[in-house]
């Protein structure tokens, strides 16, 4: 009787749910209304509307994202005791860092990275609302090498495992490396 009245109250029972189904959303896609000072163009709202992501190219420059490779690569070799041990992620076998959680937190430079207006503006728009982080890592995974790497997260495992009751939430990644097949 309790699960019957929770989902009833849960717009979006998600896995809580006895038998899968298909939901509609009840939420908007994009939160904010455009304007020519918006942080993105007509177009590219659209298509976040429409498709649910959009890629932003060249959005740092060179000198930019080399200090943040060369930041990520401190991060992963750095000395015991530097990181917080409960949010590094090690390769089973090797001992290997493959992510780091709570990265903002941890480095001066990747805390001012998850506040950058070029990044912050978007979200603050994308969403019609201040913002904050959620969550942030720095996956290392190298390709063909270690364990599989479930890290995909998005509203489902945040809504059943954190609590977040709407889906007025995204993700943001910033590519420090290639990522090819």
């Amino acid at each position: 009787m309790r699960h019957a009245a929770r989902a009833s109250q849960d717009a979006y029972p998600s896995r809580r749910a006895d038998l899968p189904q298909i939901l509609r959303r009840r939420d908007p896609v994009v939160h904010g209304e455009w304007t020519r000072e918006a942080p993105l163009t007509r177009d590219e709202a659209a298509q976040f509307d429409r498709d649910g992501f959009i890629v932003l190219r060249d959005l740092f420059e060179d000198r930019e994202m080399e200090m943040l490779c060369d930041e990520a690569t401190r991060l992963r070799t750095a000395p015991d005791g530097s990181l917080d041990p409960e949010t590094v992620i090690a390769e089973p076998e090797s001992g290997a860092v493959r992510s780091v959680f709570k990265v903002h937190r941890q480095s001066r430079l990747f805390g001012r990275l998850a506040a950058d207006a070029r990044l912050a503006s978007v979200a603050q728009f994308l969403l019609g609302d201040e913002v904050y982080v959620h969550q942030s890592r720095m996956n290392y995974k190298p390709g063909f090498q270690g364990k599989e790497f479930y890290w995909h997260s998005d509203f489902e495992t945040w809504h059943v495992e954190d609590g977040m009751p709407r889906m007025r939430a995204l993700s943001m990644s910033l590519l420090l490396s290639a990522n090819t097949p």
